[in-house]
């Protein structure tokens, strides 16, 4: 009797089909949302937190293809709903995948970026439990940054690597994609053999599955009015450029806010990129905001210990209000005759903090040093929060708990906590900050600061 699975010509054949219709394993997620820090956690957060943890990769109009651009891998995860390629995630994969970015473009949405811990000899450094703090310590900070939402997400580690590691290696072939392909091969190897990679404890969960984060970022990327000129290189060199903006000057110039911001604009302009960068309308309320914005990013990056900030720190335009106290942000403009347009900043490239052995640019070119402005609101939080890790309160065992940290890495971010609090507690009580960085009552001003409390002795009493 003739026996198919046996014939020469069926095996040829079997051999000749596509990668996913010979015997490749199912690519299965499990997503997990990690406890808040916070108290309580926005209806938004919920809500992207629950899409995440929606995705179905088994269905054929949900698609996933390895990023295949800049320097680390990961993956993107697209719905193909109401597209021409519904039903079709295998063809979409095969043939759209190729084309990079521009997947996105036939795709219906991006529903998520996968990214892993990363950190081969040869790779660009990324660190998966940097995303989750950074998210989860913004919203308890109460931070105006736009800070991704990010869960934990986890793979069959050879299904992960069948359908997305193996692409991403054939696609990232190129001299161009020199780091990024070191970062496929290193994948690759380490979910072939789990056992010998040395990394595990980043990677994978002691099952063997493949781990890392789901977000989405978005935004567009500042040029040198927030991110600086960079023209020193990488390293301390453009982290002392970053400090070189007109926002951060302001922070450190000893004056009434709008005398701060002005002489900080001026002193900027001097350069020829900065001059050309600030537009000459520029408004004071936004360069407020993004003093507001660089002292969340400065107090964040110290205490996580990034190592990639600048260049990748984005914006969002929006339409900002003060009503009742409390500033409202839109996409489109409200009623309010007061709204101004303007750019919130945005961190969306969150993943190269935490981890031993990165470098704290913020603590080595000694960002904190000098302020002279602040946000009382988040003055307070920062104390609350180093009272917690005084005392091992329960965000304290949190971070040593719910972040698959290394001890080391965990008393590191706590640590840290404590000496941001307490250096810029010590320049309060030193009568060195002004805790004039209220945006509510600026937006509310419409740009009269002048009629905004200055005097450094009566908000001392207040809050210090």
């Amino acid at each position: 009797m003739f026996n198919k699975s046996s014939s020469p010509v069926f095996l040829i054949l079997l051999s000749m089909l596509p990668l996913r219709l010979v015997a490749a394993p199912e690519l299965t997620v499990e997503c997990i949302v990690l406890p808040p820090l916070a108290a309580e956690i926005s209806p938004e957060d919920k809500q992207a937190e629950r899409n995440f943890c929606q995705i179905n990769l088994a269905s054929e109009s949900t698609a996933i293809c390895p990023k295949i651009w800049s320097t680390s891998p990961g993956a993107l995860v697209y719905d193909l709903v109401d597209t021409e390629w519904e039903g079709r995630a295998s063809a979409f994969e095969a043939q759209i995948c190729p084309k990079g970015k521009h997947a996105r473009d036939v795709a219906r949405s991006e529903l998520a970026v996968f990214k892993n811990s990363m950190n081969g000899r040869e790779t660009s450094g990324t660190f998966a439990p940097s995303s989750l703090l950074y998210y989860h310590l913004s919203r308890l900070l109460q931070t105006r940054l736009k800070v991704p939402v990010a869960v934990v997400a986890q793979f069959p580690a050879e299904a992960y690597r069948s359908r997305v590691v193996v692409p991403g290696l054939r696609l990232s072939e190129s001299s161009r994609l020199k780091m990024l392909h070191a970062g496929w091969q290193e994948m690759d190897a380490a979910l072939a053999d789990p056992g010998s990679y040395s990394n595990k404890r980043e990677l994978l969960t002691p099952d063997g599955d493949l781990w890392g984060v789901f977000l989405l970022g978005e935004g567009r990327r500042y040029g040198p009015e927030v991110n600086g000129t960079r023209e020193s290189g990488w390293g301390d060199g453009q982290n002392r450029d970053f400090q070189r903006t007109a926002p951060f000057m302001a922070l450190r110039k000893d004056l009434p806010l709008l005398e701060a911001i002005s002489s900080a604009v001026a002193e900027a302009r001097e350069d020829g990129a900065m001059a050309r960068a600030l537009s000459s309308d520029i408004v004071v309320p936004q360069v407020a905001w993004w003093m507001n914005d660089i002292s969340e990013i400065v107090i964040l990056d110290t205490i996580l210990k990034q190592q990639d900030r600048i260049g990748n720190i984005d914006y969002i335009s929006l339409w900002a209000w003060s009503h009742e106290g409390q500033v409202h942000l839109a996409d489109s403009r409200p009623a309010d005759a007061h709204a101004m347009k303007l750019r919130v900043t945005a961190l969306n490239d969150n993943d190269a903090g935490v981890r031993s052995g990165y470098a704290n640019y913020a603590s080595r070119t000694d960002m904190l040093d000098g302020w002279h402005h602040m946000n009382p609101g988040l003055y307070q939080r920062l104390q609350a929060l180093s009272e917690d890790f005084v005392s091992g309160g329960p965000v304290a065992t949190a971070v040593r708990g719910n972040y698959r940290l290394s001890s080391r890495e965990a008393e590191g971010v706590i640590s840290r906590g404590i000496e941001v609090a307490t250096r810029l507690r010590e320049r309060c009580e030193a009568g060195e900050l002004r805790f004039d960085l209220e945006l509510e009552r600026i937006l509310a001003s419409s740009g009269g600061l002048d009629a905004l409390p200055q005097s450094k002795e009566a908000q001392k009493a207040v809050v210090c």
